[in-house]
């Protein structure tokens, strides 16, 4: 096993880096096996490799060398112990025989994930990140000089309480806190206060979720200290302060140090990826002489993972039942929306209906509906709101209400389409518009006058192959546009044996796996080849061609279908 050791400026041994894999990278680059955290350092600076039981170190074309004791290399170079490797202003010395290693005078801290030190004799020092065990010396603030006096809970307790933790993962992070809490203080008899930080799922701010004292009695608010959160969060990494008065990382100025805190160490709780920080653990002590160690560290890091595991899970437990109740609601919105539809066709002697309505959502925004008159007549909507979804399906369902209120209250159906555009013009419906074809049968006389407000043209049938577009030069603009518009009328006979049929656009834009439309031409050439007498197998021919063309092809339209024809020898 291969060891880096970095040599401060006054010469004092600093962290020990032990070399795991067989190719390590060192540069700024997250990447990097060994992150240096130093501008001057190129993102991929130089590489350490191993080969069988030596080592060498390459260059790998930085823009300031790497250097072996004291000699730029342009080379691989292979490395003897006690090497001395200067990248930028950052010296290492190189070690591969452990009994070359004064190890009483360093401490082992192994974190699973990534661990970030900073040099604590300079708080304006480079840090850097190393992906491996980490070994630091006994600075200041770091670990205790002397052997701790506070008692440690025993390997029997901490077993207990990592066991509850883990039992408590599969329940709702509201309820597994408070037991967190308390798992901690048995955990960590020095501990004084703990915490949990957690950020909110809609804000993505951190706020504190929990909170407990040791002493039930101390009325003491919680305090956490802004430079702990923002040191955590921003290198995603543990830290441990065993003496935080005499901790070169903290200005004496600042909040912690007046908090009265003596030691205290948090770690980040990580998502999956561990790419992004879902909030902070932190414990503390308010007495003299009873400190963390390395060793609590790590043990703080093992229960941030459960916790984040907890977290993650109760995020996607939630995010599940929201989704469960959301398709509970558009279910039940859909069976509203389908209500609104008739629920029967028309029964008027010598003439056939057929209709026809499938949303490309849960709900729809087009709408169709049958009105018998007073007189005898039949009016006949059918409206495609612009978009799709929620907001189409409401706009759908004021537009069934208005257009039932118009026929009661306007003397004319031409006032009747004047005031459906008045009521959509306004500007609180936010430039949605509405296509529209409204009819009005008049089964005595066999006519059928209807007006169009930017729709899909209706299609006349003869039965004998002829399928034409009536009144394309009569269609005004969609209901919502522009305000004051006038809609003509158009009138027509309808003989024996002749139909009618209104689609809206989902049927034109039905698309196949080539990418190619069934269009207007789809449709009208279906029509021609159709001579079927009965008007519902004609309205049921024409949507399996749709089908057919579109195949497997998602729909992306809402599809409405309004068929009335005359029977022959009525």
């Amino acid at each position: 096993m291969a060891y880096l050791r970095r040599i401060e400026s006054d010469s004092k041994k600093g962290a020990l880096i032990e070399i795991i894999a067989d190719s390590s990278r060192l540069g700024r680059h997250p990447g990097c096996e060994i992150v240096l955290d130093n501008n001057a350092v190129s993102r991929e600076h130089a590489r350490l490799i191993r080969d069988q039981n030596d080592y060498h170190i390459e260059d790998l074309h930085s823009r300031n060398g790497t250097y072996v004791n004291d000699e730029l290399i342009t080379r691989r170079v292979k490395l003897k112990n006690g090497d001395a490797i200067r990248i930028c202003d950052m010296r290492f010395l190189f070690f591969d025989e452990p009994g070359m290693l004064d190890s009483s005078q360093f401490n082992a801290m192994h974190l699973a994930g990534r661990a970030t030190l900073s040099d604590e004799s300079n708080p304006a020092s480079d840090s850097y990140t190393i992906k491996s065990s980490i070994r630091m010396d006994n600075g200041k603030g770091l670990l205790p000089s002397g052997p701790v006096e506070m008692p440690r809970a025993n390997a029997e307790i901490k077993l207990r309480a990592l066991i509850d933790i883990g039992r408590n993962l599969g329940a709702q992070v509201d309820q597994v806190l408070p037991q967190l809490l308390n798992n901690l203080l048995r955990i960590f008899l020095q501990a004084d206060c703990a915490y949990i930080i957690l950020s909110d799922k809609q804000t993505k701010r951190l706020e504190l979720k929990a909170f407990k004292h040791r002493d039930p009695k101390n009325r003491e608010s919680y305090r956490i200290s802004r430079t702990i959160l923002e040191k955590v969060v921003f290198s995603k990494a543990a830290i441990l302060s065993d003496d935080v008065a005499n901790d070169s990382r903290f200005d004496p100025s600042e909040s912690i140090i007046n908090y009265s805190i003596y030691s205290i160490m948090a770690a980040p709780i990580m998502d999956y990826d561990q790419a992004e920080v879902l909030g902070v653990i932190q414990v503390d002590s308010r007495t003299g002489g009873k400190k963390f160690s390395y060793e609590d560290l790590d043990l703080l890091v093992s229960v941030a993972y459960q916790i984040a595991v907890t977290y993650q899970n109760a995020m996607m437990q939630d995010a599940v039942v929201a989704e469960k109740l959301l398709e509970r609601d558009l279910a039940m919105a859909h069976r509203v929306q389908m209500s609104l539809l008739p629920l029967e066709r028309p029964s008027i002697p010598g003439y056939g209906f057929f209709d026809h309505y499938k949303p490309a959502q849960y709900l729809g925004g087009d709408y169709y509906d049958y009105i018998p008159l007073p007189d005898g007549r039949l009016a006949l909507a059918l409206g495609d709101v612009s978009g799709k979804g929620v907001a189409a399906s409401l706009f759908m369902s004021k537009l069934c209400s208005e257009v039932r209120t118009g026929l009661l209250i306007e003397p004319t159906f031409a006032d009747t389409m004047k005031r459906l555009n008045r009521i959509y013009a306004d500007e609180r419906w936010e430039n949605r518009f509405i296509t529209f074809f409204f009819g009005i049968l008049d089964p005595n006389r066999n006519t059928l006058t209807f007006f169009n407000a930017g729709h899909v043209p209706p299609i006349l049938c003869d039965g004998n192959g002829s399928a034409v577009t009536l009144a394309e030069d009569k269609i005004g603009l969609p209901l919502g546009v522009a305000e004051g518009s006038e809609y003509e009328e158009h009138t027509i006979t309808i003989e024996e044996g002749r139909t009618v049929v209104v689609i809206s656009d989902g049927l034109t834009d039905a698309m196949n796996v080539s990418e190619k439309y069934f269009g207007m031409e789809g449709v009208l050439k279906h029509l021609r080849r159709s001579t079927t007498a009965s008007v519902e197998d004609f309205g049921a021919n024409l949507i399996n061609a749709v089908n057919s063309f579109a195949g497997r092809t998602p729909q992306t339209d809402d599809q409405s279908v309004l068929i009335f024809g005359r029977r022959s020898g009525s």
